[in-house]
């Protein structure tokens, strides 16, 4: 019977290591009555933007994709969350249909 290997276990694990899924992170941005924060970090697709309305009034945001794709989050109450995840890569613009002075640009890289 052989055994394997010191150098076979490491080049096992570094397969293993190597072939695992990249985490998709979960993105938190208030909304402040008509400002959105910015997200202050580069998402990737499969990431998750969750916004949290702080503001004492209700907020209809939508992304406006860099492909001309709009995805509109619906009416958020104040108190409420909104959650997306990001399906494809490049530039977005979130903005309110209510607010239309809420505006908020990042770009999306790919996993």
């Amino acid at each position: 019977m052989t055994f394997p290997t010191l150098r076979h276990v490491a080049f096992a694990g570094l397969l293993l290591f190597s072939a695992a899924p990249a985490l998709a992170a979960e993105i938190e941005i208030p909304i402040h009555h008509t400002e959105v924060a910015d997200i202050g970090v580069t998402p990737k697709v499969g990431d998750t933007l969750t916004f949290v309305n702080h503001a004492d009034i209700a907020h209809n945001l939508y992304l406006t994709f860099e492909d001309g794709t709009v995805q509109t989050l619906d009416t958020q109450p104040p108190g409420t969350t909104k959650r997306t995840t990001l399906a494809r890569e490049g530039h977005v613009i979130v903005r309110c249909w209510i607010h239309p002075i809420i505006r908020m640009e990042f770009d999306v890289s790919d996993k």
